[in-house]
């Protein structure tokens, strides 16, 4: 499995109360709020490396094609100690790795501020920079110019991929997110990625042949269509939150280990659930502990699939 998309230092933050107590109208003229965070985290993330770790939990070993900056060395060290390969992540110089500063309330309401950094320059390289051919991709948030060209390359190699845009979406034209739409074998939006998505581009995501669309909703659960049928799961729950962030991309990891195992929609869904849901319990999106084992048993337990 090559997974594209960005590595990032998170920043993980809370304050106590709600942002809408205190951004009833933020975008007034001259607006301004400022927070008190007691408690903050830096953490690994970015969506290709939280989904190359959540694989990596499964038991596979994801191909990792990325860039990262000068200040990548602690990553790389992430990287080596949970056996997950770098040998295709470009270190860019006079950047930044990615850095996100994620900052939750007591609703598990978020307010994200990310800097792309190297993952602007994402494009400088191409799939054929992964040590091997894959048998399933995911083109994950990333710079705008490295998503269209691996879609573009995967898309001419022949290899199925998921089209994952997340809060990307906005940086495309409808053009643009037609031809991506056009390429891939499966897209994924949260629901308000979704919406945006068919603002942009006028109409909903087109499911010609066998492309399938999936929407998740968080608590709600995830569904995909696929061939005029549609699936749904609920989301699995093993006890209280601790952080959202990165349960988008451990829901990745699942659905891909699924995929390149051919199995029917319903136990993908179920098995990305439960994926997703054991991250929920660890602060970060690579602090997790999950075998494909254990995920199987719950969601055979869960699920009945």
């Amino acid at each position: 499995i090559l997974v594209t998309g960005s590595l990032a230092f998170d920043y993980i933050m809370r304050i106590g109360g709600r942002f809408s107590d205190r951004l009833s109208d933020p975008f007034a003229a001259g607006f301004s709020a400022a927070f008190v965070a007691p408690s903050m985290q830096r953490r690994f993330g970015g969506c290709a490396g939280n989904i190359a770790y959540g694989l990596r939990q499964l038991g596979l070993r994801p191909n990792l094609l990325a860039a990262a900056g000068e200040d990548f060395a602690p990553y790389k060290s992430h990287l080596a100690a949970a056996d997950i390969s770098d040998s295709a992540v470009k270190i860019i110089g006079g950047q930044f790795t990615a850095q996100a500063f994620i900052i939750n309330d007591d609703d598990e309401s978020q307010i994200i501020m990310f800097h792309p950094g190297a993952a602007a320059f994402a494009h400088l390289q191409g799939i054929a920079e992964s040590p091997a051919a894959p048998d399933w991709a995911i083109v994950a948030p990333n710079g705008k110019e490295g998503m269209l060209r691996f879609a573009r390359e995967l898309s001419d190699a022949k290899t199925p991929f998921i089209f994952d845009p997340g809060q990307a979406v906005a940086l495309f034209s409808a053009d643009e997110l037609r031809e991506m739409s056009s390429l891939c074998r499966a897209a994924i939006f949260n629901q308000d990625e979704y919406a945006a998505f068919q603002k942009i581009v006028g109409a909903p995501f087109s499911q010609d042949g066998e492309r399938a669309l999936l929407i998740t909703r968080g608590d709600a659960g995830s569904e995909v269509s696929v061939r005029g049928k549609n699936y749904k799961t609920a989301a699995a729950k093993f006890g209280e939150t601790a952080d959202t962030t990165g349960c988008g991309d451990a829901y990745r990891a699942g659905l891909l280990y699924g995929l390149i195992r051919e199995w029917k929609w319903q136990r993908i869904l179920g098995f990305a659930s439960v994926v997703a849901g054991k991250k929920a319990l660890c602060t970060g999106g690579q602090s997790y502990s999950i075998s494909a084992q254990e995920a199987e048993k719950e969601c055979a337990r869960l699920f009945a699939v």
